[in-house]
């Protein structure tokens, strides 16, 4: 009897991944510290000791010099999100995974499958979580784990609770690395704290309404792309996706580049290389263009294209943009069969009336096109007895001669009086002449007061400028600006260059001793026990970290170096009676015939005792040892 063959079995638990094909994928990042959790192991002691030995040797997870640096260590210190992405570093983490699990869907927890379509850049810095989601799954009996469509940027929203995302532990009041040594599903990697609400009230639990702004749409986009994941066609993806594109240009603007760009609001030239298959848009990119086009992100990734829902959708869209300033792309035959058209309906319209249905903002185009049947169409409709409405007896006024009179008048009581050409667009005419005719001498009155405060603005602004010098401290060219009634600095240094110079020299000078003197606020802090944080030296002299970071860098250094050796000497006191109260704890649950284990020990320790995994278990270790357990 020949003998049944086993199996090859893999080195680590096979762990089947959460929600593929759903908008709440699990992450690699996520699934790496679910995977140490089920081992018991540390992730750094994962990822160092066994993940990087099966990652290619010519690219390591972890180098041998990140190992050397201490003895026997396992060299992984910790990991941005970069293993959820598309890059090199997302394929390395994910083969390593997969030859030890001996899995192969575990690139459906990445956005690898959109290599082609997305570059880079997409995710954030620090680790970011629903606290809501993490308290409902273990009250619910569920897997805790990290979904992907929490560490990317633009999904700043959970898709259940429909509330920001947290990044901050609500226990030590720090961010998290996004994968660190002692991470864990639901638990800060510092404190080990509980990231859920159980600490919180009742009634924040319940779930906020959804909100209807960018940020909540733009996470519902994100996770409708998740759920492709499994479904998207990597080697056909950028085809399907300009082919795409180019469906909707055609259906919308007649492949009008031009205008597809401005209803995107994208410069033309990157929406060229787009249609092209050159480059690809980025995330943030994508979202824009599926939110002024009104369609979901699905009609331009998956091969089945857009619908023809999603093409009316996105040409009514595009209607209620509202006026282009490009002008949509028609030949010269298309424009007169337009202008024939216009030339058969029952009721006459302008020319200009013509060229707005035809998207123009004027009538250029359609007389370069035929100017024969232009003056025939503007001909009818003068013919018609509909132009110069308001020349006809009985029509009404776009203002009564009173109001228009009070209005000059207001003008003129003012110290700097509106233009006869502003009081007239505000009235509702196109231009002044109708009000100078009805009005000539308070036109006349109103010129001459703008002409006396022009010619008297050199002056004003040279006085402006020679009591700006004389105050203390000085004021910017752009606070004088503003204080004068100009946008801009332009005017003033048209007229007084020299002057403005001399501002700008002082305004230098009182910039330098302002730095000056913060720099000696900051050194001053190095004086005090312990030294506070860089962070908290910024807020107390109100400066920004850039602003301590560029003008005086070495006062930072010595700062962040100072409060190191302070972190350091606490964490190695609080490392050290965490070391005497767990070998109290374990002489007590020895003397009292129970096993010293970790989660006993722990249910004993103080409220505020260091609770540090490494250091937790070797302080067990270390006690039982004495015990001779």
């Amino acid at each position: 009897m020949v003998p049944s063959r086993l199996p090859p079995r893999s080195r680590l638990y096979s762990l089947a991944p959460i929600g593929i094909g759903t908008a709440f994928v699990e992450s690699v990042t996520g699934y790496v510290a679910r995977l140490a959790d089920a081992h018991s192991v540390s992730v750094g002691d994962l990822v160092g000791r066994v993940l990087s030995d099966l990652a290619s040797p010519e690219d390591p997870i972890v180098t041998k010099t990140a190992k050397a640096v201490r003895a026997n260590g396992h060299g992984f210190r910790a990991s941005s999100y970069a293993p959820n992405g598309i890059t090199g570093v997302a394929n390395r983490w994910v083969r390593a995974l997969q030859a030890a699990t001996y899995r192969s869907d575990l690139q459906f927890l990445s956005l690898l499958p959109f290599r082609d379509i997305f570059p880079g850049g997409c995710f954030r810095k620090r680790r970011a979580w629903c606290p809501q989601c993490f308290e409902q799954w273990r009250s619910d009996g569920q897997r805790v784990y990290e979904p992907l469509i929490w560490s990317i940027k633009t999904a700043t929203h959970c898709l259940v609770h429909h509330r920001q995302l947290d990044r901050v532990c609500n226990h030590c009041a720090r961010t998290l690395s996004p994968l660190g040594v002692f991470s864990r599903p639901g638990y800060c990697e510092r404190c080990d704290g509980w990231l859920g609400l159980s600490d919180r009230k009742d009634s924040q639990l319940r779930p906020e309404m959804p909100s209807e702004d960018g940020d909540w749409l733009s996470s519902v986009q994100v996770g409708n792309l998740l759920e492709l994941l499994p479904a998207i066609d990597t080697p056909k993806a950028r085809e399907v996706f300009c082919s795409n594109l180019r469906r909707y240009l055609e259906y919308i603007t007649n492949n009008n580049v031009a205008a597809f760009a401005e209803y995107i609001r994208c410069p033309p030239s990157i929406l060229g290389n787009w249609l092209d298959g050159a480059t690809v848009p980025t995330l943030e990119n994508l979202l824009r263009t599926c939110k002024c086009l009104g369609v979901s992100t699905v009609s331009l990734v998956t091969s089945d294209g857009p619908s023809a829902a999603d093409l009316h959708t996105a040409k009514a869209a595009t209607a209620e943009a509202g006026k282009r300033d490009v002008a949509p792309f028609r030949n010269k035959s298309e424009i007169r069969r337009g202008l024939e058209k216009a030339l058969t309906d029952e009721v006459p319209r302008s020319l200009f009336k013509v060229a707005q249905a035809m998207g123009y903002t004027s009538t250029e185009r359609l007389y370069q096109a035929d100017r024969r049947l232009c003056h025939k169409i503007a001909a009818r409709y003068r013919q018609s007895g509909h132009s110069h409405w308001w020349k006809r007896p009985g029509a009404t006024r776009i203002c009564e001669i009173p109001q228009m009179k009070q209005a000059l008048e207001r003008s003129l009581q003012l110290t700097e009086p509106l233009s006869v050409h502003h009081i007239a667009a505000q009235l509702g005419y196109s231009n002044d002449a109708y009000v100078r005719k009805m009005f000539p001498d308070l036109c006349t009155t109103i010129s001459k007061k703008l002409t006396a405060l022009k010619q008297a603005r050199p002056l004003k602004i040279r006085i402006a400028l020679k009591k700006a010098l004389s105050e203390d401290p000085a004021p910017t060219l752009a606070d004088l600006s503003r204080r004068l009634g100009y946008s801009t600095s332009t005017v003033l240094r048209a007229h007084e260059p020299h002057l403005c110079d001399q501002l700008a020299s002082r305004n230098e000078s009182q910039a330098r001793r302002h730095r000056a003197n913060m720099e000696r606020s900051a050194r001053a802090f190095l004086k005090q026990m312990p030294v506070p944080s860089v962070n908290e030296v910024c807020e107390r002299l109100g400066i920004t970290l850039w602003f301590m970071t560029k003008y005086f860098p070495s006062v930072r250094r010595i700062i962040a170096e100072k409060r190191r050796l302070v972190n350091l000497n606490n964490a190695r006191r609080r490392r050290q009676q965490l070391f005497r109260d767990t070998y109290d704890i374990a002489i007590c649950l020895h003397r009292q015939g129970e096993y010293p284990s970790i989660s006993r020990i722990c249910q004993s320790l103080p409220k505020d005792s260091c609770r540090e995994w490494k250091a937790l278990h070797l302080a067990a270790r270390t006690a039982r040892q004495a015990l001779g357990v």
